[in-house]
């Protein structure tokens, strides 16, 4: 899925789980060897396909550990974004020359119910996804594109984040926030909605 929203100079992977075996580096083993076994699982998901995407920028044998901020942490002079959702991950990587950033999410269609709207949405979009008879995908596309974009502009808290106002075009996004404006695309396949947004 993620193939038909890279763009030049990125170099992407994902995988739908199913429950094949997963090999976790040693250097990313070490921070979830407490965990339970579901995030152990998707943790190895999100770091297979990174480096996976790391491998044709010569970087497929890094670890991606955890910074203080739980954010991935990337090789020198690489960016990067790691998404995981129900049975499915993906990550993008670029060389940083390239894009000043990148974010990719994964959602299911049905988590982002109209009770949550208020604190994902402004009123102009709750106000969009209100008359829609399509308004649980619409919804999930409009939070998957605002969670890449999060990603990308690398912001903090949730006041951020219902602030990116998001146009949504035919296959496409734009996004903007305090005056940076970033471009995304999208693709839908059955319940699956993926975004990925750069800079």
């Amino acid at each position: 899925m993620i193939a038909e929203l890279l763009q030049p100079g990125m170099s992407g992977a994902d995988l739908c789980d199913t429950g094949q075996a997963l090999a976790l580096h040693p250097g990313e083993d070490i921070h979830v060897a407490r965990a339970a076994e579901k995030r152990r699982r998707d943790f190895a998901l999100g770091r297979t396909c990174a480096r996976a995407a790391l491998a044709s920028l010569g970087h497929g044998e890094a670890a991606i550990a955890i910074g203080e901020d739980g954010a991935p942490v990337w090789p020198q002079d690489i960016l990067g974004s790691i998404t995981h959702t129900s049975l499915y991950a993906a990550a993008v990587a670029s060389e940083a020359r390239r894009f000043a950033g990148l974010g990719i999410d994964a959602e299911r269609v049905g988590g982002v119910t109209p009770k949550l709207w208020p604190r994902l949405f402004n009123a102009a979009e709750q106000a969009q996804l209100s008359g829609r008879a399509d308004a649980d995908v619409a919804a999930t596309l409009l939070f998957s594109a605002k969670e890449a974009a999060f990603k990308a502009m690398r912001l903090r808290g949730a006041l951020a984040f219902r602030d990116i106002a998001i146009d949504l075009g035919e296959g496409g996004f734009t996004a903007e926030h305090v005056g940076k404006r970033l471009s995304g695309r999208f693709a839908v396949a059955g319940n699956l909605v993926l975004t990925l947004a750069w800079l």
